[in-house]
């Protein structure tokens, strides 16, 4: 049930969805205005301002008139929607067309240039009897003075997310609200610490093919909790599973009356999404950065600006002990578990890789070293192990380079200062 609901809102959401269901709102508000005129004209035939009184003829005009500049502002809107997200996924990222078409902004600008043209077209059809329309036509008015607002406000949107920097900016707050959840939702236990139960053990496969959304235990916690089952998941938000792979095992379920709960409790989708995976936009600012700092964009400052902003994200993780994976019944007794995603698990996930890319490049070697020193001065002795082993690898890559021996011994100076950090073994 859980997992059909977010299905149905993530359809729900679309591009296409809330701009239809705005647009539709234009038709049933002409017909509901048009009604309540008609019945005010017949209890109080002077309700109407003189300001407001307009001859039939002209209030055909003026929805005429609204009806053709809203249509066309619509397309308009569409073009650029397209041409502007297009060229700016091509240059930032592909996987951002997503997050654009979730654009509310965009959303509500074409659904009310499509509700004033659909309540514009509406009107000309209920005046064909030459009824007075002064009402109608003032809602009509504070349609068309609402979409032209709304189309200021939505190229005021189109030219800042555009931005490459206000892009990064936009999904490290996404990133920083999902640890948050995240957090709330940790518990001190890793999946590495359990012991597994001393009981009969069996494996459910997948069923269907697709990217692991997340792990939503609600249901599979009460089933399990009922027959004093615990499933031990393989897989975790993002991972790709195909038809047949195991998926979980489940202990203690001789009556396997658990498989559709566990198999509904990682819903599959075509591609992946940031609603319930953590990693979704840590690897979307490592795309970023990475494309940045490829030879044919060759933009390290971009890619300077999302290490930053892995950094805050991690920092605020470690800070706080992100730990989600383990999922606990209503006695505390972990009943379902999944690999746990800790800030570690993060971190090895977003910086290798931006450290091998950064190879030949001083100035994107010293923001790794930078952003790695903020954190470590930060986090718990006990918190550093991981930040240290990543600064070594950087060291030995800076060595490796073919860059000038003054900034390798400077950047290996700056390592080293970082690296005094470490508690040194007992003698």
């Amino acid at each position: 049930m859980e997992a059909s609901l977010r299905k149905t809102i993530r359809a729900l959401r679309g591009f296409l969805t809330i701009p239809g269901a705005i647009s539709f709102s234009g038709l049933l508000v002409a017909i509901g205005v048009w009604s309540l005129e008609l019945y005010l004209r017949a209890e109080y035939p002077d309700f109407v301002p003189k300001f407001l009184v307009v001859e039939t003829d002209t209030a055909r005009a003026v929805f005429t008139t609204s009806a053709s500049a809203s249509m066309s502002a619509l397309v308009m809107v569409y073009s650029i929607v397209l041409l502007v997200y297009t060229m700016a996924a091509s240059a930032i990222g592909p996987r951002l067309l997503q997050r654009f078409g979730d654009d509310r902004v965009s959303q509500i600008s074409v659904g009310s240039l499509g509700a004033t043209f659909l309540y514009s077209l509406e009107c000309i059809w209920l005046s064909r009897d030459g009824v007075p329309m002064d009402l109608t036509v003032t809602v009509g008015a504070a349609y068309m003075i609402v979409s032209v607002m709304l189309l200021l406000v939505f190229v005021q949107r189109v030219s800042t997310r555009v931005s490459i920097d206000r892009e990064a900016a936009e999904i490290a707050l996404a990133l920083d609200r999902q640890v948050s959840y995240a957090i709330d939702r940790s518990t001190p236990l890793m999946a590495r610490d359990l012991v597994l139960p001393d009981a009969s053990e069996r494996t459910v496969l997948s069923t269907a093919d697709g990217y692991v959304d997340a792990v939503e235990p609600s249901q599979l916690l009460t089933a399990t909790q009922a027959i004093g089952a615990t499933v031990f998941y393989d897989v975790q938000p993002g991972d790709f599973v195909i038809t047949g792979a195991p998926i979980a095992t489940v202990f203690n379920d001789p009556e396997k009356v658990l498989d559709q709960h566990v198999i509904d409790a990682v819903p599959l989708l075509l591609v992946r999404t940031p609603e319930g995976d953590l990693r979704f936009s840590v690897n979307l600012l490592v795309e970023i950065a990475l494309r940045a700092l490829s030879p044919g964009v060759n933009d390290t400052f971009t890619a300077i600006a999302c290490v930053d902003r892995l950094s805050a994200a991690l920092a605020t993780a470690r800070a706080h002990g992100l730990s989600i994976g383990v999922h606990l019944d209503t006695e505390g007794v972990a009943r379902v578990v999944s690999p746990t995603t800790t800030a570690d698990t993060l971190f090895n996930e977003a910086f290798p890789p931006l450290r091998r890319a950064s190879r030949r490049n001083g100035l994107m070697s010293l923001a790794l070293v930078r952003a790695v020193a903020r954190m470590i001065r930060i986090a718990e002795p006990q918190q550093r192990e991981a930040m240290f082993a990543e600064l070594h690898l950087i060291a030995e890559e800076v060595s490796a380079s073919d860059l000038l021996d003054a900034d390798k011994a400077e950047l290996l100076s700056r390592i080293q200062k970082t690296l005094e950090l470490q508690p040194q073994p007992p003698e």
